[in-house]
C-alpha cells in the first residue's frame, strides 16, 4: 500500500474489493502518513462539506459527541462509546490512527467495520470524488476515511456517533459535524508546524471545535490552555464544564473531580464528584492516572447527553467503563519481564507513562523502546529520558530508573532517524545507554534479551510503532492469553 504522496483520478468505481478499496483510499494524498499537506489548510472545511453534500450529509442522520485534544481524545472516546453501548444505544465510534487495519477507524456497537462494508461503501466516496472533481484540489485520505465513516453509520441506522478530531480541531475535517457535546483532552505541544508554538495558540486550534451553544467539556489543565478554552467559549456561548483532579490548584474552576484509588497491573479504581452527586469506587482496566482524567471528562460527557434525552444511567457509566478496551495505552501483553506497549509521543505524555509505569508496575530496571516522529516535540521529549534515567532514590516499587534506551524506526515516512534522536538524546543524558536498531523486530529482541525478569520492557513513541510492536509481541510464545487483539492486518 503506497505510503507516499500520490493522486487520484476520482473515476466513478464499479464495484470494489476490500483491497481495491484500500488501494484507492491510500491513493490519495496521504497526508497523516507523510506529513505533507497538498493545499491551503484553511480550504479543509469547505472541501469536506462539498463531499458530504454529494453523499447527503450522511453526519446528519444521528447526534454526535465530537473530541479533540493533544492526548488521550482516542481514550475518552473509546469510554464514551462504551458507555452508549452498555445504555443500549447503537453507537459508531470515528478514530485514528489505526494500529493493524484501517477498519478499526470504523467501529459500531464496538466492532470494526466489516471488510464487505468498506468495499460496498467506499465506490460511492469515490463517485462524489468523481462528481466533485479537481475544482476543489485533490483530497487526501483522511478526508474521503472520514466521509466514508459517517456514511458507514448511516447505513448502519446509528443513534450517536463519538468522533475523534483527526488533527488540531478548527480545521480538521470532522469539524463540519454539529455535535450535542464537545470535548477537549488535555493539551499539551504537538504538531507546532501546524497548530503553534505555545499552549495558548494550539489550545486556540482545538477550541475550534466549540460551537455556538453547544456545551464543551474540558479536562485542559495548564492554565494559558484551559484560558483560552475558556475565552472561545465565552465567546460563543458555550456551556463550560471544566474536569481534573480533586488536589489540582485550580480545583476552584472545576465542576467534575475525581480521586485514585487502588491501582495494579490489571487496572484501577477511582471516585468521580459531579455537580450532582458522586460515583464511589469506579473499576477501569485502562492504566495510568490520565486515564482517570479521560473517564472523568467522558462521564461529564455522557451526562451532557443524558440531558439532551440519550438513556444513559449509572449502571451503564459503571459497566462502559469496566469493560472498555483501548489497546496501546498502557497496555501490558506479557509478564517475567513485564511487557507495555504504550502511544506516548510528546513530553507531557513520556512523563505520564515513566509516572503510571511506576505506579502499576513493580520493576527494577526499564528498558524503553522508542522510534520519534520528526514534527514532535523532540526537545521536550530528550528532557523527559534524561529524567527518567537518572537514578529514582526513594521509590518505593524499587529503582525503577530508565536504564537502556533503544532506538528504532516507525513505519511512517514521519519517522525520526535514529542516529539523529541518539546525537540529541547524547547531548542531554551522556550517562544513558543508548542502542540502534533500524529493524523493529531486532530492537524488539534487543530489549527482550537485555531483561531480567524483574526488569519492565516499554514500546513508545509513536502508535504506528505500538502497532507494530502488538503485532511482534502476538508471534511470541509467552504473552498474556487474550492480551493482544488483531482484527486484521492491511499494512506495515
Amino acid at each position: 500500500m503506497p505510503a507516499e504522496e500520490t493522486t487520484s483520478s476520482y473515476e466513478a468505481h464499479a464495484p470494489m474489493t476490500y483491497q481495491q478499496a484500500l488501494a484507492w483510499l491510500y491513493g490519495l494524498s496521504d497526508t497523516e502518513r507523510t506529513g505533507a499537506f497538498r493545499h491551503d489548510r484553511e480550504e479543509n472545511l469547505p472541501r469536506e462539506r462539498a463531499l458530504l453534500a454529494r453523499l447527503g450529509d450522511p453526519q446528519r442522520a444521528y447526534s454526535i459527541s465530537h473530541v479533540a485534544g493533544s492526548k488521550g481524545k482516542g481514550s475518552t472516546c473509546a469510554m464514551l462509546a462504551s458507555i452508549l453501548t452498555a445504555a443500549g444505544v447503537r453507537t459508531g465510534l470515528y478514530s485514528s490512527p489505526d494500529l493493524h487495519t484501517f477498519r478499526e477507524r470504523i467501529r459500531i456497537d464496538g466492532k470494526v467495520i466489516s471488510e464487505e462494508e468498506v468495499a460496498r461503501l467506499t465506490p460511492q466516496v469515490a463517485a462524489a470524488l468523481a462528481e466533485i472533481g479537481t475544482s476543489l484540489g485533490g483530497y487526501i485520505t483522511f478526508e474521503a476515511a472520514t466521509a466514508l465513516a459517517f456514511l458507514a453509520f448511516r447505513e448502519a441506522h446509528l443513534e450517536h456517533a463519538v468522533v475523534e478530531v483527526g488533527l488540531g480541531g478548527r480545521l480538521d475535517a470532522t469539524n463540519v459535524v454539529e455535535p450535542l457535546v464537545s470535548v477537549i483532552t488535555s493539551i499539551s505541544y504537538e504538531h507546532m508546524r501546524l497548530l503553534g508554538n505555545t499552549l495558548t495558540e494550539i489550545a486556540g486550534e482545538k477550541a475550534g471545535i466549540i460551537k455556538p451553544g453547544i456545551p464543551v467539556i474540558t479536562s485542559a489543565q495548564a492554565p494559558e490552555a484551559f484560558a483560552t478554552i475558556q475565552r472561545i467559549a465565552g465567546e460563543r456561548g458555550a456551556p463550560l464544564t471544566h474536569v481534573g483532579p480533586a488536589d489540582a490548584p485550580n480545583a476552584e474552576t472545576l465542576a467534575y473531580t475525581y480521586t485514585p484509588g487502588p491501582a495494579s497491573e490489571d487496572g484501577q479504581r477511582f471516585d468521580v464528584f459531579t455537580p450532582t452527586g458522586a460515583y464511589h469506587d469506579l473499576e477501569l482496566r485502562l492504566l495510568g492516572e490520565g486515564q482517570l482524567e479521560n473517564a472523568t471528562a467522558a462521564i461529564a460527557a455522557a451526562e451532557q447527553l443524558r440531558a439532551a434525552g440519550l438513556p444513559i444511567d449509572e449502571e451503564a457509566i459503571r459497566q462502559g467503563l469496566r469493560t472498555v478496551r483501548w489497546p496501546a495505552r498502557l497496555q501490558l501483553v506479557g509478564r517475567s519481564p513485564w511487557r507495555v506497549v504504550d502511544g506516548a509521543h510528546n513530553a507531557d505524555s513520556f512523563a505520564k507513562l515513566f509516572t503510571s509505569l511506576r505506579r502499576h508496575f513493580p520493576y527494577e530496571r526499564l528498558i524503553l523502546v522508542v522510534a520519534s516522529l520528526s514534527d514532535k516535540d523532540i526537545a521536550g521529549i530528550v528532557r523527559e529520558f534524561a529524567r527518567a534515567s537518572q537514578p529514582a532514590e526513594g521509590q518505593p516499587l524499587g529503582p525503577a530508573r530508565l536504564a537502556y534506551l533503544i532506538l528504532t524506526e516507525a513505519p511512517t515516512p514521519r519517522t525520526l532517524a535514529p542516529n539523529e534522536l541518539a546525537t540529541r538524546i547524547r547531548e542531554a543524558a551522556p550517562w544513558l545507554d543508548i542502542r540502534m536498531a533500524s529493524e523493529r523486530a531486532i530492537a524488539l529482541a534487543e530489549a527482550m534479551a537485555l531483561a531480567d525478569p524483574h526488569d519492565l520492557v516499554c514500546v513508545a513513541g509513536t502508535l504506528y510503532l505500538a502497532g507494530a510492536a502488538l503485532r511482534w509481541f502476538a508471534e511470541q510464545p509467552d504473552i498474556l492469553p487474550g492480551s493482544i487483539e488483531i482484527d486484521g492486518v492491511d499494512h506495515e
